[in-house]
């Protein structure tokens, strides 16, 4: 045999004993592995719906009042749990700009179906579900000691993920995932499609007994979300002008507002009014003209219907300000 020949099969030999190595992360054999990866990058992060809120209130929207959705905003944060998977998040959602108001709370685990195409998102409930929430004390070290004793779940509710293009498009399997008991006995309809920077989802729930909807959007209308970038804002208010400094000047530093509708509230010392400042990166629907998208930000005061002030700028601008005199506001992008 060849001496070339010889080092071919021994590299090949090697190769095959890497890919049986039970240490190996993942199965280079399953087809599954790049949009595992990919969606799960795509998955991670923070979602909001401010965009669609915006075009459902305004008088011109198409639709009726019983079809428009409440402001929602999902949080994806990935986390380390071995013992339930690879690729694990914890989801929390929470309503009207209020993160108290929790809407939402799940651990996911993601999974290759490796015997055909195709990605399954398994949903697990969380026991104490308020011990994990952001905001509480004990979330951290509830995420730390996450294993399968703290979760429930119920058969048949994975959400089965296909990709289409840029897109991964995921759904139950048909009337699978079912709960309740009796005439109340009812099954589950969850439809997410993920890209790069949105997330959509719907979840409608519908009656064993004879299909009829029971709970959820009234036309399957999803939640549409998309992906948030945050800015660190600096606002300061002046009692003269900011070239006439003063004692009652005040100045808050280092605020942090996402581009989806983020708000910041401070209280001007000087008049004792509460304003806040608003980031909004805006896709505007109602006519065809290649620059009709916008960035801007505005001040407002709280309670009143009219901005103070506005300020405009090219969709997806690294800093945005105004200079009022009495007012001021710089806000940079964090990435």
């Amino acid at each position: 045999m060849r001496p070339y020949a010889t080092l071919i099969l021994l590299a090949i030999c090697s190769l095959q004993l890497t890919i049986a190595s039970p240490n190996i992360i993942f199965d280079l054999g399953d087809p599954n592995t790049r949009d595992l990866e990919v969606l799960a990058n795509w998955f991670e992060g923070e979602f909001d719906n401010d965009d669609q809120m915006w075009v459902e209130a305004r008088g011109d929207w198409w639709g009726k009042e019983n079809e428009k959705h409440q402001q929602m905003h999902a949080i994806h944060k990935r986390v380390k749990a071995d013992s339930i998977g690879n690729f694990v998040f914890y989801v929390e959602e929470y309503l009207d700009n209020d993160q108290t108001k929790i809407s939402r709370q799940r651990l996911v685990s993601f999974h290759s179906l490796k015997e055909k195409p195709g990605i399954a998102m398994k949903i697990y409930f969380l026991k104490d579900a308020s011990k994990y929430a952001l905001d509480s004390d004990t979330h951290q070290t509830m995420m730390n000691t996450i294993s399968k004793k703290n979760l429930f779940g119920l058969d048949g509710c994975d959400v089965i993920f296909q990709r289409k293009g840029e897109q991964y498009h995921g759904s139950m399997e048909s009337k699978a995932c079912q709960f309740g008991k009796g005439k109340e006995k009812r099954y589950s309809v969850h439809d997410i499609i993920l890209s790069e920077k949105q997330y959509w989802r719907v979840d409608r729930t519908f009656l064993v007994k004879d299909d009829s909807f029971h709970k959820g959007h009234p036309n399957a209308e999803p939640h549409k979300m998309k992906k948030v970038k945050y800015y660190t804002c600096d606002v300061s208010f002046f009692k003269t002008a900011y070239y006439v400094p003063s004692e009652k000047d005040k100045s808050f530093k280092n605020l942090k507002v996402h581009n989806q509708g983020g708000k910041a509230s401070m209280v001007n010392p000087i008049n004792g009014k509460t304003y806040y400042i608003q980031l909004r990166d805006k896709e505007y629907p109602f006519y065809k003209l290649e620059d009709s998208n916008f960035f801007f930000l505005r001040l407002k005061e709280e309670g009143q219907k009219a901005s103070v002030a506005l300020a405009f700028a090219e969709p997806k601008a690294k800093k945005i300000g105004f200079q009022l005199g009495w007012v001021s506001a710089v806000c940079e992008c964090e990435e």
